[in-house]
This record gives C-alpha cells, sequence and structure tokens, in this order.
C-alpha cells in the first residue's frame, strides 16, 4: 500500500509536533510517524511538576522518614494532563495523518518511509526522533539497574494512567491523603552533571530523600561561571544534597538489598541510581545507511538549510546533535523545524544563523533557577574585547523580593561602550519569566537605555531588570567624563 504526502515527518518529539503543526498551516498533506520505540512520555513534565509539589510538600525532617508517593501521583496526573495537548488525537484533529509503528527508510523503487507495511512517499522527510538516554559505561550498572529521565514515572505502581479519571479533581484540590501504593526509595545517587539530574537532586531532597549528587567536573552546571554554579551548589546542600565534584564512578555493585555504588575512597549505599549523562541520539532502525545519509555516533550531518546527504530527507533538534551554549535546547529545536518544514515544502530556502540563535533562553528548573541568553558570563570575562561592560544587580534589592523575603540571586548584563545588549544571566525568583524580557530586547537590537525608559510595574520582579539596566547611568556617566577629560587634554596640547 503506498500513501502520498507532502511531508512525512518521524519523530515523537516536541519539535516533530511542532513541524507537523507548522505543515498543516501550509495546508500541505502531511504524515507524522511516531516509532513504538522512541514515543516519548511526558518526562520533562513530569519532573516539572514533581519539583512543584515538591516545593509545597517539603519534609521538615528529610531522610529521617520514608518519602511518601502521594507527589510522584500528583506528578504523574499533572504531566498527563500537560501531554494531552500535545497528543495524537488533537493532531488528527488538526489535519495531520498520525501513524505508530516502527519503520525504515527505502529506495526502491523510489524514496520512502516504510511503517506497517505502509510506503510514505513524499516530497521531503523531516527527522525529529530527537535522543534518547545514554548508555553509561560504568562497570556493574546494567547488572544494578538504574534510572533515566524517561523511566522516572516508572517509580509508582499504575504511573498516570491508572489515576487519569481523577486528573481535573486531584489538581484542582488537595493532594488527598490515600494508601501508599508502592515504597519511594529514600537513598538516591544521581550520577553525571546533565541539569536534569541537578534539578532531580534537588527535588528529591526536598521531598525527604537522602540524595548523592556525583560529577567527574570541577563544579555543578560546568558551561556556567564559577559564581553561579557555588551560589546553586550551597542551595542544593542547603537543602540536603550532599555533592561530589570531580569524582568518578569506578563500579556499581549489589549487597543484600542495596546498591552499591564505589567511587575514589569511598562506597555509597543506595537504593536507586539515576542516571544523568549527555544524551545520544536516536538514530537506529531507520535505515540511514541504505538511502545514504551521512551520520556521527554525534547525530546526523546537515548543512545550514538542515538538508541531510540526500536532497529530499532533512534532520532537525538533537538528532543532529546541535547544542545551545552546551545544553540541547526545544527553542532551538522548535525554531529548526518550522524552516526545516519552509525549506521542504516552499521554493525559497532559509539558512540558519546559529550565532544568531544563540540569543534563545535556557534555563535550569532548580530553586532558585538559573536562566540565560546571548553571550554567557564567562565568554565576556575571557573575551578579548575591550569594549565590553557587565551590570550587575542583586535581587536582594528589588523591593518585591524585600517583600517576599527573597536574598539570593543575582541579574547580570553584558553590553557594549555603545549600549548594545549582547547576554544577560539571572539567578532568582522567576529567573525563567524575566529572561523573556531580556531575550525579546536582544531580538529586537534594543540599547539598553531603551530600557531604562520602559514603564516597569512596582513592586514586581521586573523591578530587577530595571535596577540592573540603572547600573548603565553611572558606567555612561563616567564614559562621557573620562572622554570630556581627553577632549580638553587634546585640545591643551594642541
Amino acid at each position: 500500500m503506498s500513501l502520498e504526502y507532502d511531508l512525512v515527518i518521524i519523530g515523537a518529539t516536541a519539535a516533530a509536533r511542532t513541524a507537523a503543526i507548522e505543515a498543516v498551516n501550509l495546508q500541505a498533506r502531511v504524515a507524522l510517524v511516531l516509532p513504538q520505540s522512541s514515543v516519548q512520555s511526558s518526562s520533562d513534565f513530569y519532573l516539572y511538576a514533581l519539583a512543584q509539589i515538591a516545593k509545597s510538600t517539603r519534609s521538615n525532617r528529610p531522610g529521617l522518614q520514608p518519602p511518601s508517593s502521594y507527589p510522584w501521583q500528583y506528578a504523574a496526573l499533572a504531566s498527563q494532563r500537560l501531554e494531552q495537548q500535545f497528543s495524537p488525537g488533537l493532531l488528527v484533529e488538526r489535519g495531520v495523518d498520525v501513524i505508530i509503528g516502527n519503520g525504515e527508510f527505502c529506495r526502491r523503487p523510489q524514496l520512502a518511509f516504510n511503517v506497517n507495511q505502509r510506503y510514505l512517499r513524499a516530497r521531503g522527510y523531516l527527522m525529529a526522533t530527537g535522543s534518547v538516554a545514554q548508555v553509561p559505561s560504568i562497570p556493574g550498572i546494567h547488572q544494578v539497574g538504574y534510572l533515566t529521565l524517561d523511566r522516572l514515572n516508572q517509580i509508582i505502581v499504575g504511573g498516570s494512567v491508572a489515576f487519569a479519571p481523577a486528573i481535573a479533581s486531584l489538581l484542582a484540590q488537595p493532594l488527598p491523603q490515600q494508601k501508599e501504593n508502592r515504597k519511594i526509595p529514600l537513598r538516591w545517587a544521581i550520577i553525571g552533571s546533565e541539569s536534569i539530574g541537578i534539578e532531580l537532586a534537588q527535588t528529591l531532597a526536598k521531598l525527604g530523600c537522602q540524595v548523592k549528587l556525583i560529577v567527574e567536573t570541577t563544579q555543578i552546571i560546568p558551561y556556567e561561571n564559577l559564581e553561579t554554579a557555588n551560589l546553586i551548589q550551597a542551595q542544593l546542600e542547603a537543602d540536603g544534597v550532599q555533592v561530589y565534584l570531580a569524582t568518578t564512578v569506578w563500579k556499581v555493585e549489589l549487597e543484600n538489598t542495596c546498591k552499591l555504588v564505589l567511587i575514589e575512597d569511598e562506597s555509597i549505599a543506595v537504593d536507586e541510581i539515576f542516571i544523568a549523562l549527555p544524551d545520544r541520539p536516536l538514530l537506529e532502525s531507520f535505515n540511514l545507511d541504505g538511502v545514504g545519509v551521512d551520520y556521527t555516533d554525534k547525530g546526523i550531518s546537515i548543512d545550514k538549510k538542515l538538508q541531510t546527504s540526500h536532497r529530499q530527507i532533512h534532520a532537525c533538534g538533537s538528532v543532529c546533535g546541535n547544542v545551545l551554549g552546551g545544553y540541547h535546547s526545544e527553542s532551538l529545536t522548535q525554531f529548526e523545524a518550522k524552516i526545516a518544514v519552509q525549506n521542504i515544502l516552499s521554493w525559497r530556502k532559509t539558512k540558519i544563523d546559529y550565532d544568531s540563535y544563540n540569543n534563545l533562553p535556557w534555563a535550569v528548573y532548580t530553586d532558585p533557577p538559573l536562566a540565560r541568553v546571548g553571550m554567557t558570563i564567562n565568554t565576556a570575562i575571557n573575551s578579548p574585547r575591550q569594549d565590553l561592560v557587565i551590570l550587575k544587580q542583586y535581587l536582594k534589592n528589588c523591593p518585591q523580593a524585600i517583600i517576599d523575603n527573597i536574598t539570593s540571586g543575582y541579574c547580570q548584563i553584558i553590553v557594549t561602550h555603545k549600549g548594545q545588549i549582547l547576554g544577560a544571566e539571572i539567578v532568582g525568583q522567576n529567573a525563567p519569566e524575566l529572561i523573556q524580557v531580556l531575550a525579546l530586547a536582544i531580538q529586537q537590537k534594543l540599547k539598553i537605555a531603551d530600557l531604562t525608559a520602559f514603564p516597569i510595574l512596582s513592586p514586581s520582579y521586573t523591578e530587577l531588570i530595571d535596577q540592573t539596566a540603572q547600573e548603565w547611568d553611572a558606567f555612561d556617566r563616567n564614559q562621557r567624563q573620562k572622554q570630556s577629560r581627553w577632549r580638553k587634554l587634546l585640545q591643551w596640547w594642541k
């Protein structure tokens, strides 16, 4: 059986769904193939919901009592409700032909994607399969067992399906006092410096678990500046996380009912191990070799038009290994998805300038959260450029933070001597929301002086940006005074 489309998209990622909706908006005939082996659950939603409920149900005696399963049930229900917004059913209603099943490319008699004995032929194909958890090379880890983000919701029996009828009432009311349905692991070892592991470590500690965070790098969040990493680490330790820096796990083994994590001079007994290593691109089983698509273990090779070595096949997202400032970014992958669709369906081709896309915002959802956009503080500090200025203001000076009794955090904005905004970093309450303002300012090529002229509600956390921008006035004034003195000196010399 052969079916004809304008575009066939392969993948169960947010980028694949974005591409499908974009193609439908362009009035294209679209098929979205969801490989059974890679249909992604609402893993990110699950962790963020778990972190949110952890803030309100934090144990007063962390690690001294069995953690409750109620927050895990809440997170399962919340993530399922969020995932319903992107369900295959809604995509079908919008005109997308959704096909669930494993398939592969074939090129005879002509290029097609074969899934469930159906040959999907199209003008173009888009690989948006994303990435999967890295298989760790730690001796003994496979025999002992471990968790990754996509399996985190398996901690509770039944997952989100068993509680599906109660979604609306559970999310609208406080958590009910139900009988525990499974014992939650009390002692955890989280191995790796990926941001998802750092977020989970803090969440588990707030839920009453004993957590050991083990990273091989000399600081957590290795791509950030040292001050930021130290601030986040201090908060983790205050919440009860024990952090091991520059530490290598050389073996894992079982002892009775617990798991032993062997590091350099210590043996750590835990109930569960979570792996937070960088993901690897999902490339298996698609017969990319058979149709001449070039790829490496880091991802599919693409050009600036997101085209692979086969002219009809494009790719986007983490399956290409693309990262933003060291991390995978949903913002970047969704931008790529839209451009890839336009390049496939239109004669007019668009090239991606990754330098400009470095201005997309990114965040670590710890407590307090970290968010940044554009040039990083480390880059500015180590840059040979002499015209860079870092403006800084602390959150403790923000009126709303004073009212809320929040003392930790700051805002830093990188500008040139002419006032051009190159980047920003915010650590503290509402940082992911506040960074959007600065991302928009960079995109619209506003200058720092434009921010000081913008009316700000008071009290509000937005005042932190205004207060930081006000630092420009003092710098600009000093700069003008220096220039004036030099002009007078030159006039005197003449």
